[in-house]
Parts: C-alpha cells; sequence; structure tokens
C-alpha cells in the first residue's frame, strides 16, 4: 500500500506525533520514510540557526527509523512552506503525506482551537495529489 511515506516536521509536539505514526506506518508496510524539514526565511532565525535545528530534527526522525528498522531519507529544503509545498510533495512522489496539525507557534499555547489547523497543514491538504494525513 505505501511504499514511500513524506513526514514533515518542524519539531513541534504535533510535527513529533506525525513522526512516530510515519515510522510505524512504514515499518508496518515496509516502506521508507521521506523526512522532510523547511527552512522558513520568513521566521527570524538565521540560516545557521535554521540549519541546526533543522539537522536536529531529521537527526531525530533517522534515529527513529533505525529503531524499528526504516530507512529515512532526509531533505532540508529552503523554501516558502506555503508558495512551494506542491512542488516538494511532487518532487519526493510520496504515497502519502503526514504532517502535524499545527506547528512550533502552537507549542506553547495553554489552549489550542482545533476548530482551525495550521496554514502549513492547510495548504498541504489543498495542493496534494496524495492522500494527507494530519496529527494533533
Amino acid at each position: 500500500m505505501f511504499k514511500n511515506i513524506l513526514v514533515a516536521s518542524d519539531g513541534s509536539k504535533c510535527g513529533d506525533k506525525a513522526v512516530d505514526i510515519a515510522i510505524d506506518l512504514a515499518s508496518k508496510y515496509d516502506a521508507r520514510v521521506a523526512a522532510l524539514y523547511i527552512m522558513d526565511f520568513g521566521l527570524d532565525l538565521s540560516y545557521d540557526d535554521m540549519d541546526d535545528a533543522g539537522g536536529a530534527v531529521l537527526d531525530d526522525i533517522t534515529a527513529k527509523g533505525k529503531e524499528k528498522d526504516v530507512v529515512v531519507v532526509e531533505h532540508i529544503i529552503t523554501a516558502d512552506p506555503i508558495q512551494d509545498m506542491e512542488t516538494m510533495i511532487r518532487k519526493i512522489n510520496p504515497d502519502i503525506a503526514i504532517f502535524g496539525a499545527f506547528g512550533k507557534s502552537t507549542d506553547k499555547e495553554d489552549k489550542i482551537r482545533y476548530d482551525k489547523i495550521g496554514r502549513v497543514a492547510l495548504n498541504a491538504l489543498k495542493v496534494a495529489k496524495v492522500p494527507v494525513l494530519l496529527v494533533k
């Protein structure tokens, strides 16, 4: 059913849950995981800080994959997560894409509004030509 599973994570709580689900699915279906971290220059961080953060997130995903004998292919991309999402998904060519419903901006909130989803997740739903699984 699934041979290539895309999981995008920014290291947020929802992103970590999405990673866990992607690794579990990959383990069950003998699939590989394409782990995506997007360096978004819309954020107020230096290139080095974003690169370090992305490397740490991808290292964690790869380590989780190794624990379950899942091959993880790391993708760290400098892009606009809204404007470039369709292209990123198309180039990775997954059978399914898994995203956290919310990003890091909600990690510090006491109460998340579950009647809304994050802008990156919403855009992925709009532009993806493959099934999308959102994780909260």
